[in-house]
């Protein structure tokens, strides 16, 4: 039997109030333990959670509930008897799923299972000052018109908005904005801007029916109309597209002093300011990429990364969750660096970051539901000896 079918034997023997003996006990507490097992572990925990999470209480401290879920197997590995009983179902459900709300967020947390005193690591941990009031992004966004007048889409209400030379522009119900009958080829050509601040998210539908998903602190500049030649936007920040098949028309989409040429495909383009590199991502279709000097065809499933000196390098079998994790409603990371995750924790919670001595080097793994709190996500990236001081809107990455 392998160490995957092994692993998942004795996870369903112990959460299904079966008996265990001291070795499977044992056995299952180093499955548990192994880092090349943390993939698997976090699929079953989050199933664990999906099924039961409403018997989790809300107030009860999710740190403490993995303590003792953890100190639990510690407890019944140490007894004499060949059989351990498990404890009643309703009370190890308790534990169990509130545990969950943090290991289902998936910043692994094998550093802490791993120590011979959990109580003493939790015991050393920064208190918290109150982030109660720092709540996650939401769709938020502004529409700049042709004339330059704003408007808030958040509150408007639906139904048509504004009129753009013969094309209205309309909020659905679903909170999107789309626009119809933008046929208009007299006259000029008129230009809309549409910007979600940090801690926003928006998605627009553009005059030839391809569809944007815009991420936090993002802009993307488009014709109420396209006519001539080409369909042709503009983008700061972070969007994923979809993009209407037209072989008549294809569709550019310019970052900075890059262009990316696609008919009808998916992809996704990161374009921050203090990011290291322009990432966009393929999914599905093929795009051609334009830097000053250099030229490339993506397949799916590549990423072409351009620097500051504006080079290309094109990456293979990239994982695609992990771009589109945003889109998603996830942080989601692959033994990323603190300073990343902290940059993408700015836009969506609209904070500042600041270091007090180093960036801590560790490198981290895992998913985070974007919804959850700020106090949440600072609390799970606790569990990984990371601490912080919160003041205000500014955290302060203690690494002294």
């Amino acid at each position: 039997m392998s160490k995957r079918e092994t692993l998942q034997l004795l996870w369903e023997k112990y959460i299904n109030d079966r008996t265990l003996s001291a070795t499977e006990l044992s056995q299952l507490k180093e499955l548990l333990r192994d880092d090349a097992n943390r993939e698997q572990v976090a699929e079953l925990l989050q199933s664990l959670y999906d099924q039961n999470h409403e018997t989790a209480s809300v107030d009860y401290s999710s740190q403490a509930a993995f303590r003792e879920v953890w100190e639990k197997l510690e407890a019944e590995n140490a007894e004499a008897s060949p059989v351990i009983p498990l404890s009643p179902r309703r009370q190890w459900w308790k534990y169990a799923a509130a545990a969950v709300i943090v290991l289902a967020m998936g910043i692994w947390v094998y550093q802490f299972i791993n120590r011979s005193s959990p109580s003493s690591q939790l015991a050393g941990q920064q208190q918290y000052i109150d982030t109660a009031t720092i709540q996650p992004g939401d769709n938020k966004a502004t529409l700049m018109l042709a004339n330059g007048s704003i408007l808030a889409l958040t509150d408007a209400d639906n139904g048509v908005l504004a009129d753009q030379g013969g094309t209205n522009i309309v909020k659905l119900a679903s909170g999107e904005i789309a626009y119809e009958s933008g046929n208009n080829t007299e006259g000029p050509v008129l230009y809309n801007t549409i910007v979600t601040p940090r801690g926003g998210k928006y998605t627009v539908t553009l005059p030839d029916g391809s569809k944007v998903w815009m991420n936090a602190g993002s802009s993307l500049r488009y014709p109420t109309s396209f006519n001539g030649d080409t369909r042709e936007v503009s983008l700061t920040g972070e969007a994923y597209f979809e993009i209407a098949h037209n072989p008549s028309q294809p569709f550019n989409v310019l970052v900075k002093d890059m262009k990316v040429a696609v008919l009808g495909t998916h992809f996704d383009i990161m374009a921050y300011d203090n990011e290291p590199a322009i990432a966009t991502t393929l999914v599905e279709g093929a795009v051609h990429i334009s830097s000053p000097s250099q030229e490339i065809q993506l397949k799916p499933g590549q990423q072409a990364l351009q620097d500051s000196r504006g080079q290309l390098k094109v990456h293979d079998d990239v994982n695609i969750q992990q771009v589109l994790a945003w889109k998603n409603g996830y942080f989601q990371f692959n033994d990323d660096k603190l300073d990343r995750l902290m940059r993408q924790i700015e836009r969506w919670y609209d904070v500042s970051v600041e270091y007090e001595g180093t960036i801590p080097e560790r490198k981290f793994g895992g998913k985070i539901p974007r919804a959850s709190p700020l106090s949440d996500v600072l609390k799970v990236l606790e569990l990984s000896d990371v601490k912080f001081r919160v003041k205000g809107k500014t955290i302060t990455v203690i690494n002294n």
